[in-house]
């Protein structure tokens, strides 16, 4: 999942006029680690941020966590949107589009300064992007506000995430009569409803949606062999959901047996690892079943999906163990 961040900068006079000499436009800046994974996937894309500016010198990179040297005081905040702000990218993918304009009070940052930087919080927080403030040629300059002027932040980042099945992984596994089984494992979209421009910005691949629980389908993906239930925190555990803070995410159950006595199955095709919304009552199958599709719906949002090429059979004298892990690039 690819980010990338810009910002601008205008300087406005006591009446509200911008002063264009004073003002600098679409900057390229980062995107952090830190801020990549807060926003795609600890707390979402859509939140409120706020803006801050400082007198440092060096350069920010990926791994950076603040400001070099920030002034007290932030701006005021600006949350966004997913309709009217996302493009289907005919790959796979969808890049959103999201800007804030993010205002200080007149007269409220008074100096010359040389960074600034995205937070999600008004004090402290996490560092979602930042940048030297630059010139046209990209070479580090500074930007003076008097006191009967006013600055504002206009911060854009673009994140693009997948809106549709991928294959990430294959293997096959061994029974206890010796029988084999090959599997193939998907990713699914980024979104729970995964229509472009929904209004819905609930997301698959936070760390609520992942691991609550295990559904179990034969091939047409509807017919539902074994209600596994809520599993909870329990299944989700002991791994959960890290980050290494270099952009590596790693999304690690914990492992769940079925006892011999919870009975036998045959024609085992599908599993699907899912959070749900509290509204759910019950599992929601494979969708599309050619392409290897979850719904797209509110309810039960499936961030894996697990495909046996041979159907899979468990007697009532086996025990059955699945775990899942897999890992996203920020």
């Amino acid at each position: 999942m690819s980010s990338k961040g810009r910002y601008g900068l205008s300087v406005l006079d006591k009446n509200g006029k911008i002063k264009k000499e004073k003002s600098i436009d679409n900057t390229c800046n980062v995107v952090t680690y830190a801020g990549a994974y807060e926003a795609l996937i600890a707390d979402g894309l859509f939140g409120y941020y706020f803006a801050a500016i400082g007198t440092g010198t060096t350069e920010l990179v990926r791994a950076s966590t603040a400001l070099n040297s920030e002034s007290s005081g932030r701006s005021s905040f600006a949350n966004a949107g997913r309709s009217g702000n996302e493009v289907d990218n005919g790959d796979g993918t969808v890049t959103v589009t999201l800007s804030r304009v993010l205002p200080f009070n007149l007269g409220a940052k008074v100096g010359t300064f040389s960074e600034v930087g995205l937070f999600n919080s008004s004090s402290a927080g996490i560092l979602i992007a930042g940048q030297l403030i630059k010139d046209e040629f990209g070479a580090p300059t500074t930007i003076t506000i008097l006191a009967d002027e006013q600055l504002v932040v206009t911060y854009i980042l673009e994140w693009t995430v997948p809106n549709y099945s991928s294959l990430i992984g294959t293997g096959t596994v061994t029974d206890s009569a010796s029988n084999t089984y090959d599997y193939e494992v998907y990713s699914q979209p980024y979104f729970f409803l995964f229509a472009s421009n929904s209004a819905s910005v609930s997301s698959r691949y936070t760390k609520s949606s992942f691991g609550d629980e295990i559904g179990f389908y034969d091939a047409d993906g509807s017919t539902s062999l074994y209600n596994s239930g809520d599993l909870g925190t329990g299944f989700l555990q002991p791994g959960g959901v890290t980050h290494n803070g270099s952009g590596t995410v790693t999304f690690q159950t914990g492992a769940e047996v079925f006892s011999p006595a919870e009975g036998a199955w045959t024609g085992l095709t599908y599993l699907s690892f899912y959070g749900r919304d509290s509204t759910q009552a019950s599992q929601t199958g494979v969708s599309d079943t050619v392409n290897n599709l979850s719904p797209s719906n509110t309810l039960a949002a499936y961030t894996l999906l697990l495909k046996f090429l041979n159907p899979i059979s468990k007697t009532d004298s086996q025990s059955f163990e699945i775990q899942a892990s897999f890992t996203v690039t920020i």
